[in-house]
């Protein structure tokens, strides 16, 4: 290795220790070498978070006035543009989720999914059980088109969520995130989030085996018709 690499090396090899910390840095590398090795190996780290819906609008109304919001129902063209896996978005249906659209005069800017009672991890053979089903959703797989990015998009697809799921009586949503997606950490970090737990899934071929701080705390799933279950709560924010 030439001199003038050497630089280069260690600022990647120390890069996500200090982006992420020790802890997590080292659960990142890990998993980068476990994916490279295998698709059917992997390390995930999460983190389960809980936001208020309701309250004040998030967007002031000379900057809503032009959107408007409804839901994104299946056979929807949207569909098609969406990133995620044909099966993935199949399944989505499948299990009852619904996807909210936000959009400004008629044009789609973002979207956010969410889910009743119970939700099934994609990445992982994880379900996530709300326990105060009748005010609480799940949310995942918030999307903003790229040209929107920089404006209302991301407060926008937040704010519809606010003015479309608070009357019907929902007061919390939850969502896991990934520990190493730090965007999407600083973006959230105004609106109210609040951790209720973590967990971190090993993946290793057709086993997986979970430790969390949500009960039932360890679990190990050998194929597909197994799954763990994560109960969560939202009362980190009663207690706030």
């Amino acid at each position: 290795m030439s001199p003038e690499a050497a630089p280069g090396l260690l600022t990647r090899l120390v890069g996500p220790f200090r982006e992420f910390g020790w802890a997590a840095g080292l659960a990142y590398v890990i998993n980068r070498l476990l994916r490279a090795l295998s698709p059917d190996l992997g390390l995930y780290v999460y983190e389960f978070m809980v936001q208020p819906i309701g309250g004040k609008p998030l967007l002031p109304a000379n900057l809503s006035r032009h959107l408007s919001f409804q839901e994104i129902l299946k056979g929807d063209p949207a569909i098609a543009d969406m990133p995620a896996r044909e099966e993935i978005k199949a399944r989505r249906f499948e299990q009852g989720a619904r996807c909210l659209g936000t959009y400004r005069k008629g044009q789609l800017i973002g979207y956010i999914w969410y889910a009743t009672g119970r939700h099934e991890e994609d990445e992982v053979r994880c379900d996530y059980v709300l326990e105060e089903q009748a005010v609480s959703i799940f949310d995942f797989d918030l999307y903003v088109l790229p040209q929107y990015r920089l404006g209302v998009g991301f407060l926008g697809v937040w704010h519809g969520a606010n003015e479309i799921l608070a009357p019907q009586g929902v007061r919390y949503t939850f969502s896991r995130l990934t520990r190493f997606n730090v965007a999407s950490r600083r973006a959230h970090a105004h609106l109210g989030w609040k951790r209720v737990g973590a967990g971190l899934f090993l993946k290793l071929w057709g086993a997986e085996f979970m430790a969390s701080t949500v009960a039932p705390y360890v679990g190990a799933t050998f194929g597909d018709g197994q799954r763990i279950t994560l109960k969560l709560r939202p009362d980190v924010l009663k207690s706030a």
